[in-house]
């Protein structure tokens, strides 16, 4: 059963290890999908699933960290495909360090991937789905943004800043039977995160295809009582 059939869905971040998966996933679903990229090497993930699924499968360079390109992008969308059912914001990223040794530099990056790209891509959506008086959004926050830990101040800060924007824009867009709801991951079972933590315990963490499936039920019709949720999917990676 296609439980998205047609629903026209934006995803930020489809190429990576977890994008991969949920872009796949959702195409097999039904969905129209489209997806941004930022790098020509991110596209060889997406090569495959673009020469099975060619009519309902569109890749778009744009960044996220900017207003322009992504109004740019949904307005495209709007064009082609008439409605714009569901965004998935998946783009982000991870730098550690001590709040002592964390540049500003580097704070001011995990923001914009973080937080500012999240912000940016629902601000640009909302018009839409409040004039199809329909929508689903769904944020990725993680573990950190509930409760901070040593070595991550900067991660940490742009997660939780994620997680409440998803909790304050639910309350916003409700009325118009939009739902925004937010996942939050442990350590997520990519081959990037097992090269940078050869020797933690793998087999605790989440596969990206169980995260998948979380925000697939997000996406569909099953999920309308739930709006402003931070959902946990960290398996036992806190056992590590």
């Amino acid at each position: 059963m296609k439980i998205l059939e047609g629903k026209t869905t934006i995803i930020t971040g489809g190429s990576g290890g977890l994008g991969n998966s949920v872009v796949k996933l959702f195409l097999e679903h039904g969905a129209n999908v489209i997806c941004t990229y930022y790098k020509e090497d991110e596209l060889r993930r997406l090569t495959p699933l673009m020469d099975q699924f060619q009519k309902s499968f569109v890749i778009v360079k744009g960044n996220v960290t900017k207003e322009k390109p992504i109004l740019k992008i949904v307005n495209n969308v709007v064009s082609r495909f008439k409605t714009l059912d569901i965004l998935i914001n998946i783009v982000g990223g991870f730098k550690a360090g001590d709040i002592i040794n964390t540049g500003i530099d580097t704070f001011d990056q995990m923001i914009a991937i973080n937080l500012k790209s999240t912000f940016i891509c629902c601000k640009s959506v909302i018009p839409q789905m409040i004039k199809q008086k329909s929508g689903k959004i769904i944020n990725v926050a993680a573990k950190p943004a509930l409760n901070g830990a040593a070595g991550i101040s900067a991660y940490a800060a742009s997660k939780a800043g994620v997680l409440n924007l998803t909790k304050s824009l639910s309350d916003e867009v409700l009325k118009y039977n939009i739902n925004v709801n937010a996942i939050l991951p442990g350590t997520i079972d990519t081959e990037a995160n097992r090269q940078a933590m050869p020797k933690a315990k793998h087999k605790n963490w989440v596969k990206p295809e169980e995260i998948a499936k979380v925000m697939l039920f997000l996406a569909s019709g099953d999920s309308d009582p739930i709006s402003g949720a931070g959902i946990p999917v960290y398996g036992k990676s806190y056992l590590n």
